[in-house]
């Protein structure tokens, strides 16, 4: 498959084929702006290679695994945090989980809903997308596990990269409180819980956070990740899992076994690029806690935690 820029479109020229036929594909910012109706959005959505989405609790090193993908040449976006999340599709993930989650059926087919849902998309890709060149691309951004079905709608064949780490490290990395509707449904699934578990939600949770942060914190990596794998063993092979430990403990390795999976061939020089800031002594910081502190932890989130084979 060969790329081109084309001003402010991107071409794409299929060799051809047995049917002796040529074909170019031209997205332009204009188009996706002008999307109205879920159609629209995958019609033109149909247009782009599919895209490699990495997601994971935050705090559990995915800075590290998008550097990676970025200098192995995949394009994730040029609006970036030091995270390397990608900024304007946190608008449609706010828009997704704030108004539909964990309930998308109502978006996979046509009505006012999937359409203004459609809309707030393809804004969002249209910034995401704006300087892409040409070449592969994707996004990273923590929260995009909570819409992969309808990612997946969008992107039929879209490939999911899923990070995880060791949830006792993430419990002692502070973040956000559920105190908005938005977190509210990130932590539990819903709004409007009040007090869960010894937990406040709401206009409390700021207090108690200050006080408890890696009971929240355990709480909001437990969710993050049972919803991440849920929802992305329903894409089958198009599902990847590593984990922030296999990374920091056999990169090279590893980081083929990404790459591969996101189509990216052979990247020797990134991952020797990359590796100079990779540290198996970041791995089981939690030890360095009070032994009480991880005590509530582990017993929070022990079934979890066993699954994942993470206690001794």
């Amino acid at each position: 498959m060969k790329w081109s820029r084309v001003g402010n479109r991107i071409e794409v020229g299929a060799s051809r084929g047995m049917m002796g036929t040529s074909s170019a594909i031209a997205v332009g910012q204009a188009e996706w702006l002008a999307v109205r109706t879920m159609a629209d959005l995958r019609a033109l959505a149909g247009r782009l290679p599919p895209p490699v989405v990495v997601f994971n609790k935050s705090h559990s090193g995915s800075r590290l695994l998008a550097t990676l993908l970025k200098d192995a040449g995949l394009f994730i976006g040029s609006v970036r945090n030091e995270s390397e999340d990608a900024l304007p599709l946190l608008d449609l993930v706010e828009h997704c989980v704030g108004a539909h989650y964990p309930d998308y059926a109502v978006l996979f087919g046509d009505g006012p809903e999937s359409d203004a849902t459609a809309q707030v998309a393809a804004r969002a890709l249209a910034a995401h997308l704006a300087g892409h060149g040409a070449g592969p691309w994707g996004w990273k951004l923590c929260e995009s596990g909570y819409i992969l079905p309808l990612l997946a709608h969008i992107f039929p064949d879209l490939r999911a990269i899923h990070l995880i780490r060791d949830g006792r490290d993430v419990a002692f990395a502070n973040h956000v409180p559920p105190s908005k509707p938005f977190w509210q449904k990130v932590y539990v699934n819903a709004e409007g819980v009040g007090r869960w578990n010894g937990l406040f939600f709401g206009r409390h949770a700021r207090g108690t956070y200050r006080l408890y942060p890696y009971l929240y914190n355990i709480q909001h990596w437990m969710n993050a990740v049972t919803v991440g794998r849920r929802f992305g063993a329903m894409l089958g092979p198009r599902y990847c899992e590593t984990r922030y430990e296999a990374l920091c403990r056999n990169f090279d390795g590893e980081a083929r076994r990404v790459l591969d999976f996101a189509g990216l061939g052979d990247c020797a020089s990134a991952i020797v690029g990359v590796k100079a800031d990779v540290s198996a002594a970041r791995i089981g910081r939690f030890r360095r806690e009070a032994f009480w502190k991880v005590r509530q932890v582990t017993a929070h989130a022990r079934p979890l935690l066993a699954e994942l084979c993470y206690l001794d």
